[in-house]
């Protein structure tokens, strides 16, 4: 039927969510925590700390030079990448190419962090080694060698840009 009268609709059986994760990729940590268990915690852990710190950094709530070229870099690793969404899965493959593109823009944002005089931050510092671990024990020591690269990307690309002047602090205030 072709008429207007025969016009059928009809309705999801579940309710559409509009994020959702890879129910496999991203699980709750097992309590007590284990040494074996470390990469759920680590995940999680960066999921929501580097997520929390690249939103706050790109509103420019927490200014110092480059922050906001960094806190981008973060705040699309933490929110976009690291989590696994389902959406996402068809733009980056599987959700382990999701991980690891999460975790070289975190690294990438760090790298921006440590070209500036924050690099002396041993939160930075800690974010970083949380980094390399949970890439480690997700994928070996292959895998482990593309994080150096990632950061050097992020350390360059923050000279290049100081060198620009975008972004410094001494230009906004």
């Amino acid at each position: 039927c072709r008429t207007a009268e025969c016009v059928v609709f009809s309705l999801p059986t579940q309710p559409a969510i509009f994020f959702e994760m890879s129910p496999t990729f991203m699980k709750w940590p097992k309590w007590p925590p284990t040494w074996d268990g470390r990469a759920d915690y680590l995940h999680w852990w960066l999921v929501v700390f580097m997520t929390g710190v690249g939103a706050m950094k790109s509103a420019g709530l927490l200014r110092h030079d480059l922050s906001r070229c960094a806190g981008v870099l973060e705040l699309a690793g933490g929110l976009v990448f690291l989590p696994g969404w389902r959406q996402m899965m068809p733009k980056v493959g599987l959700p382990e190419n999701s991980m690891r593109l999460g975790l070289w823009c975190i690294l990438a944002g760090l790298g921006i962090i440590i070209s500036t005089d924050k690099r002396k931050s041993p939160v930075c510092w800690s974010q970083i080694v949380c980094a390399f671990e949970l890439m480690r024990s997700q994928f070996g020591s292959e895998a482990y060698f593309t994080c150096p690269l990632a950061l050097v990307a992020g350390l360059l690309s923050g000279f290049a840009l100081a060198g620009l002047g975008i972004d410094l602090k001494a230009k906004v205030e």
